[in-house]
């Protein structure tokens, strides 16, 4: 079973409001003292992003692990307490971490469970340990839900459909780079770096090297 669910929490908030390809965690282990997650900054801004950490209170230790399609890893340890309570909950009921995206309230988290009872478990977790979660879906039959993304991350994945929704690829356009940024909220220049970054990955994980493909992961 799929479930995905939302937790506020200020963990990388700074570094996910100044990345413009947003933060993706792809992995998160944790034990009553705290958690190590594995995430991808969507910036070149290495030095900007280095700061941000060392002044964020939420992260104990950050180590940069390298760059890869135009933004960089990190592993990052931290005692943040609804991120604690959320991977115990998971380690509790043999829940699966599958991915999460940083946005402006907190993290928005897919998690995978071998049946309802076990979410129900995970929730009664969490509420005991006085952490409000979000559930926005519940998925029972996987085998179509995983969707490929070919390495593209959510916010790339975003403005690429709102791309093809709104005309930007016909002949002649029916939209322009503007009018995608107006829809997301964002300035022009990000939305361009989103397209192009996005429209690279795509091509590298398809037509260029469709052997390399991995799901859910941005590549280089």
């Amino acid at each position: 079973m799929i479930v995905e669910f939302h937790v506020e929490t200020g963990f990388l908030r700074e570094v996910g409001g100044s990345a413009a390809d947003g933060v993706t965690m792809q992995h998160l282990q944790c034990t009553e003292d705290g958690c190590r997650t594995v995430v991808w900054v969507g910036t070149d801004e290495k030095h900007s992003v280095d700061a941000t950490l060392v002044s964020d209170d939420r992260v104990a230790r950050a180590v940069h692990v390298g760059p890869e399609a135009g933004g960089h890893w990190y592993v990052v340890h931290t005692t943040d307490g609804p991120l604690t309570t959320i991977g115990n909950g998971l380690l509790r009921t043999d829940g699966v971490f599958v991915r999460a995206t940083c946005d402006e309230g907190g993290w928005s988290i897919r998690g995978r469970f071998p049946d309802r009872s076990a979410v129900l478990t995970f929730r009664e977790h969490v509420v005991a340990e006085n952490l409000d979660v979000d559930v926005r879906s519940m998925i029972e039959d996987d085998a179509d839900e995983a969707t490929e993304t070919f390495g593209v991350t959510d916010p790339q994945r975003e403005v690429l459909l709102l791309a093809l929704e709104e005309g930007y690829f016909t002949v002649p356009r029916d939209a322009s780079l503007s009018d995608l940024a107006g829809v997301l909220d964002i300035s022009s220049q990000a939305a361009s770096e989103r397209l192009r970054r996005g429209t690279g990955t795509l091509v590298e994980q398809t037509l260029a090297a469709p052997d390399r493909h991995q799901l859910g992961l941005p590549n280089k």
